[in-house]
This record gives C-alpha cells, structure tokens and sequence, in this order.
C-alpha cells in the first residue's frame, strides 16, 4: 500500500463527519483538506480531524496538487457536475450515492471516468462490508440452495422541512435516492438486473416521494419485496430467502454487524462482524486497494452495479410521477 492517501473532504455535513471519523482510524490514509462554502464549517472539520487546508470553494480544493483522492459528500444534486470537474482535474472520486440523479448523469460521470483513465467509484458502503462479503459467500455456497425471494426497508422519521435536503426536490430529495438505495443495491446485488418493476408511492407537498412500497421481479421468477420512507420508521431488516434456508440480517441492514443463516431444518448459525470504527473504514480500504493495485473501478461496487441500481431507481420514481 502506499504509504499515505490524502484525501480531499467535499462538503462538511453529518456524512462526511462520519467519514472522517474513519478516516482518522485507518492506516495509511489522513483528511488532508476540507472545501465547504461555509468556512467556520471547514475549519472545524481541520481542527477535529487534522486537516492541513482548508477551502471555502470546491474549485480550490480540487486544485490542490497534494490531494490524492476526493471524496464526494454534498447533496445529491451536485454530484454530477462536481464529479465531471474533479476528474477534468485528473482527481480520482469517490461520490457519496446515489451517485447521481439519472441513469444519463451516471453513465456520463462514469464514461469521464473511463475517458480519463481515472478511479470512480459510487459510495455504497454496504457492498464493502464484511458482513456483506461473508453473505455472498454463503450463497456462492449453496448454503441457502438458490435464492429466491428478499425484503429488505429502510425507513425513518424525518421532520419535515421544505427547505431541506430530505424534501427538496431542487437537491435530490426524497426517500428512494436517498435510503430506498439500499434495499435496491442488495435485491440487484443477489438477483441482478429485474424483468417488471412495480411500485407505489406517495408524494410530499413539494413533491418527492415520501415513501416507495417496491415488488420487483426478475427473470428467473425470484422476486424483491423493498420498502423506503422518510415519514415513518421501519424495522431497518433484510431476508434473503432460498430453496434450502434463508439469512436474516439484523437491524441496521445496511451497515449490519451480525445476521442469522437459518436452513430449513430449523439448524442456524449467527455471524457477528464488529466495525473497527463506524463502518465506512471497509469502503476506504477498498478505494485505497483499487488505487494501489491501478484499478479504475472496484469489483465490490462496479460500474455496472451502479448503472442497474439507478436504471431501477429512475422507473420507481417515475412510476410515483417524480422526475429530477
């Protein structure tokens, strides 16, 4: 590995917090610099985190000649237009999903990426997990015998505030871009690309959708039950179901420690894999892994990946009537 990654932080709100708390547990990777319109913001996060610059403009940051690699961590909406211009800069990214509002905005971050010969990679911290590695592998397995069915939710209660990244739609809001992500990424990872896609939704006043109840099928005959809110609270589980048993992961699904392989003889084992830190260090050693080894995309999250999971995004939204 080498010796020391500098990452550059783009935005100082609560998930990038979370990802330098990790940053600081990881070897050989520090929070070199911090870029945030709000500057007392920035130099809070210097401070907390050991920053060496600071930057009240995006532009700055990505100029800096000593950032290894930037992580993208601003509303939705940005995504697309900062991820173009970090690697117009040749900075490789990696963008806080969803990675963009569209399929279109995907596939064109993503061909840059290409063009440039540069790492891109979409933040979905679950896929590098182990908790989630260990499932695949027990499918791989035949463990369960083949899978057939999976529900999975993320719901919560988000005060409701029009002028709020959650709600507005100027900024990506909504439940499905935002947590119905997740329950996406596990049905895609495990069944792949769906066949039908049927959803209902109900919208907010400004016009995102609240929540996203989600049956897909694909076309082998398994079939997703998925669910996402932003208005109420849900049992944040997942439950991957075969032929020969099934895997219960237990709350919270999308950054589990420990899950329950469950066969149909009623035998079980329970798997427990603390975080050293708070999850989002796996997601950094594989960036970190991807760079050292020259690699422009990671197997864990591949673009791919990616593409299907906001392929299936934009119809549910659609389906609810909402388009960004």
């Amino acid at each position: 590995m080498k010796k020391n990654y500098r990452w550059g932080i783009m935005g100082a709100g609560k998930i990038a917090d979370k990802f330098c708390t990790a940053l600081m547990a990881t070897e050989g990777a520090e929070v070199y610099a911090v870029a945030s319109r709000d500057m007392g913001k920035a130099k809070d996060y210097a401070v907390r985190y050991n920053a060496v610059a600071t930057y009240n403009n995006y532009e700055d940051l990505i100029k800096d000649q000593n950032v290894d690699i930037i992580y993208i961590a601003t509303p939705h909406s940005f995504h697309h237009e900062q991820t173009l211009l970090c690697l117009q800069h040749n900075k490789p990214v990696l963008c806080e999903k969803p990675m963009s509002l569209s399929t279109k905005q995907t596939t064109e971050m993503i061909a840059a990426a290409a063009e440039k010969k540069l790492f891109l990679m979409e933040g979905m911290w679950t896929a590098c997990m182990p908790f989630m590695e260990k499932i695949l592998s027990l499918i791989k397995e035949d463990a369960i015998g083949q899978p057939q069915y999976i529900h999975a939710d993320f719901g919560f209660t988000a005060p409701f505030d029009p002028a709020g990244r959650l709600f507005k739609k100027a900024l990506g809001g909504g439940s499905v871009l935002d947590v119905g992500i997740y329950p996406i990424f596990l049905a895609t990872i495990i069944f792949g690309k769906p066949s039908l896609i049927q959803s209902v939704s109900k919208l907010t006043t400004t016009g995102v959708d609240e929540y996203a109840n989600m049956v897909l099928q694909y076309p082998g005959g398994q079939t997703a039950h998925l669910l996402s809110s932003i208005s109420f609270n849900t049992a944040l589980e997942a439950e991957i179901i075969g032929t020969k048993g099934r895997i219960k992961i237990d709350n919270p699904c999308f950054k589990a420690t420990d899950f329950t392989l469950i066969l149909n003889d009623s035998t079980s084992e329970h798997f427990s894999m603390p975080h050293q830190s708070n999850g989002f260090e796996h997601q950094i050693k594989e960036v970190m892994h991807c760079l050292d080894n020259g690699l422009l995309q990671s197997s864990k999250v591949p673009h791919q990946l990616t593409i299907t999971v906001s392929k299936i995004m934009e119809e549910v939204l659609k389906q609810a009537g909402v388009v960004y």
